[in-house]
C-alpha cells in the first residue's frame, strides 16, 4: 500500500499537467483561428463552395457579370410577362399575317405580280376568295366563292377615274365579281356574307406602277372574318 501511494503523483504535478494542458488548447484554438478577411480567392480550392454553403438572397444582382444567367440557367415558364420588355420581343411569323380577336381572325396580305405572271390567290379566308392577274401590265382583283354554299357579297371602291359599287345578293360558288372595276389604281372595300351567319370584311388597295425599280401589280389590305 505504501508503494502504490508513492508513486501517485503530488498536487503540484497534478496542477503542472493541468496548466500544461490548457496552454496547448489554448495554442490548437489559436492555430485554427483565421483574421478577418484573411481567405480570398486564392485559398478556395476550385468547387469547394455549394449552393448549400450560401445564404438565401445572398448572392444579388451586384454580384452577377453581364449575361452570367443564359438560357440553360433558367427554368421553363420561370419568367413571367411582367419581367418581360415586350419592346424587345420580334414578331410572332404566323402574326405577320393572322391572329385572333374575341373570336374574330385578322388577316392582312400583300402580293405582287409582275406583268403576265399567273395568277395569284390574295386572300383565302371563311369562303372568300380574292385573286389577283396582271394581263398586259393591268390589275384584274377578283372574288369567288369558294364554301360550297349560297352567299351574298357587295364591294365598292375609289378608283383613279370614277368610283365604283358592285356586287351579287345570290353569291353562288362559281359566281365572280370584279373588285376593281377595271380600275388600275385605287381602294375598296367588299363584304361577304354566307348563309351560316358568318362572313367576311375586306378593306383593300391596288396599284400598278414602279415600287423602287419593279413595275408590277400590287394589292395589299386586311380583312376580318367570325
Amino acid at each position: 500500500m505504501r508503494r502504490i501511494l508513492r508513486r501517485l503523483p503530488s498536487p503540484s504535478m497534478v496542477m503542472a499537467c493541468v496548466a500544461l494542458a490548457v496552454a496547448l488548447g489554448g495554442t490548437s484554438y489559436a492555430a485554427i483561428t483565421l483574421p478577418k478577411n484573411s481567405v480570398g480567392t486564392a485559398q478556395l480550392r476550385k468547387d469547394s463552395v455549394t449552393a448549400t454553403k450560401l445564404a438565401t438572397k445572398s448572392v444579388g444582382p451586384r454580384k452577377l457579370q453581364n449575361n452570367a444567367v443564359g438560357d440553360p440557367n433558367v427554368k421553363p415558364n420561370a419568367l413571367t410577362g411582367a419581367k418581360i420588355n415586350e419592346a424587345t420581343l420580334g414578331e410572332v411569323p404566323s402574326a405577320a399575317n393572322a391572329t385572333t380577336v374575341a373570336g374574330y381572325t385578322v388577316r392582312r396580305f400583300v402580293t405582287t405580280l409582275a406583268p403576265g405572271a399567273p395568277a395569284a390567290t390574295v386572300l383565302n379566308l371563311n369562303g372568300l376568295v380574292i385573286t389577283l392577274t396582271c394581263p398586259g401590265g393591268a390589275v384584274a382583283l377578283r372574288a369567288d366563292n369558294n364554301s360550297g354554299e349560297a352567299a351574298q357579297l357587295r364591294f365598292e371602291g375609289r378608283g383613279a377615274s370614277a368610283n365604283f359599287g358592285g356586287g351579287s345578293a345570290n353569291f353562288l360558288p362559281t359566281s365572280n365579281e370584279d373588285l376593281n372595276s377595271s380600275e388600275n389604281r385605287g381602294s375598296g372595300t367588299a363584304q361577304y356574307v354566307r348563309a351560316n351567319s358568318t362572313g367576311v370584311t375586306a378593306i383593300y388597295g391596288w396599284r400598278e406602277d414602279s415600287l423602287g425599280t419593279t413595275t408590277a401589280c400590287r394589292v395589299f389590305g386586311q380583312a376580318i372574318a367570325g
